[in-house]
């Protein structure tokens, strides 16, 4: 994935999308919520895509158990009917938040990041 460098804050929909995606009550995923407070966005996809790069201060947060896969979450995207039409991943490298990642299998990408009821 190309990226752009740009920065800012994490926008609202992407602190929910994260906050969603890592509900579970595992190790893993109570370390990785507690960074969100501290992300930034440091790059998007180089095309019209909702993903973002995720940088924060590792001296803000503590890294959270490595693990194998740098996918720490992931779901299926629905449409209006109900229909899967791509999905959202979420990276970690180093026990730090890494992308959140939008995908499709349509034509068209997905340019804003779905609400959690979207999401199965």
């Amino acid at each position: 994935m190309e990226t752009s460098t740009t920065g800012g804050a994490l926008p609202a929909e992407a602190i929910t999308l994260l906050e969603t995606l890592l509900a579970s009550d595992t190790p893993l995923h109570h370390a990785l919520r507690a960074q969100i407070p501290h992300l930034r966005v440091t790059g998007h996809c180089s095309c019209s895509c909702a993903t973002i790069v995720l940088g924060l201060d590792e001296t803000l947060a503590a890294p959270a158990p490595v693990t194998d896969n740098p996918v720490v979450a992931e779901a299926e995207v629905l449409d209006s009917d109900g229909q899967e039409i791509g999905g959202v991943l979420v990276f970690a490298h180093g026990g730090y938040l890494s992308y959140l990642e939008t995908y499709t299998w349509l034509d068209e990408p997905i340019t804003q990041f779905p609400f959690p009821g979207q999401l199965s």
